[in-house]
């Protein structure tokens, strides 16, 4: 991948989104996030998205027993929210189902 293949398309704007997001992987996240990367919460969120989209093997994500969620709002890219609106679409799986499988992924893919 190129530097000029890491930059967003003008056309791809973060929109304001409002999602039930696992309290364990939110707090995961917020780690990498002031620990490891410079990149905020919803941008890790964003290349967890493009991850899985690429992927292109949406699953169902149960939510563990005794798990909290807690609803946040996050920038997701245009893009990537109409990837997973047609993910859910054709898979019938909620958007937030395949949010969080996609956090949980890019999460155990960079341990």
């Amino acid at each position: 991948m190129s530097a000029i293949d890491r930059l967003y398309e003008i056309d791809n704007k973060a929109i304001k989104k409002s999602i039930n997001i696992e309290d364990t992987l939110y707090s995961e996240l917020l780690k990498l996030s002031k620990k490891k990367y410079d990149a905020t919460i919803s941008e890790l969120i964003n290349v967890s998205i493009e991850d899985f989209i690429e992927k292109n093997s949406p699953y169902y994500y149960e939510k563990p027993k005794r798990e909290t969620v807690t609803y946040r709002s996050i920038m997701l890219r245009k893009k990537n929210f109409e990837a997973l609106n047609s993910m859910h679409r054709k898979t019938g799986i909620s958007v937030t189902r395949l949010l969080n499988a996609s956090v949980k992924d890019f999460l155990e893919n960079i341990k």
